[in-house]
């Protein structure tokens, strides 16, 4: 490859991308957490002005409608921050951005110092780089459906309405490929059959 084509490439294309993800990892770690401590601070306020209802102090008298509001009104905001979460998925856009960036961060210092496969004989390096560069983008693009699949099939409830799934019942002692246990009681000795009993004779 022309060194100034692959030049015009790592300006345009490679230095670019990185910008992309770090600032994209960045916004959606910011949101995330911003999500997560606003949903910290009302989820633990609930349970308080819901409790501040039951008080019969001159403060309180008399204002228990808007406790009982606004204990509704925060239920609602964390509901809906909730479900804000689950469906923007910035948790898992800010691990995905990430990750991308993390691969190609190294990549031009392996070039640089012909590291792994950039240092084989006779390769042409330039190629190369914009190979494995582009592989990685498009791992990217290739892996966040399937990311996003599994992070919806996890939040899914079970189908049993229980978090573990029910153990199964013990194999038996034949599917064990072990002999069954008789449990009849023994016969006694009035009860076998004696080796001198005589038959009846036939008619």
């Amino acid at each position: 490859m022309d060194k100034i084509l692959f030049d015009k490439y790592v300006q345009e294309r490679y230095i670019k991308q990185m910008e992309y993800y770090s600032n994209s990892s960045a916004k959606n770690q910011s949101k995330y957490n911003k999500f997560q401590w606003v949903l910290i601070i009302l989820s633990a306020l609930t349970p308080v002005f819901a409790a501040l209802g039951g008080f019969k102090t001159k403060i309180i008298s008399g204002n228990e409608d808007i406790l009982n509001l606004l204990v509704i009104i925060v239920s609602v905001i964390v509901a809906i921050l909730t479900t804000g979460l689950k469906t923007f998925n910035y948790q898992e856009l800010w691990a995905s951005y990430r990750s991308t960036y993390e691969l190609l961060k190294p990549e031009i210092h392996y070039y640089n110092f012909n590291v792994g496969p950039y240092g084989a004989a006779g390769v042409d390096k330039e190629s190369l780089f914009v190979t494995r560069v582009e592989g990685i983008l498009n791992s990217e693009h290739v892996n966040w459906p399937a990311a996003k699949k599994q992070a919806d099939k996890n939040d899914k409830p079970k189908d049993n309405g229980e978090e573990n799934p029910p153990e199964k019942a013990p194999p038996t002692r034949q599917e064990a490929g072990q002999p069954a246990i008789n449990l009849a009681p023994p016969q006694t000795d009035e009860e076998k059959p004696g080796n001198d009993e005589i038959l009846p004779d036939k008619v």
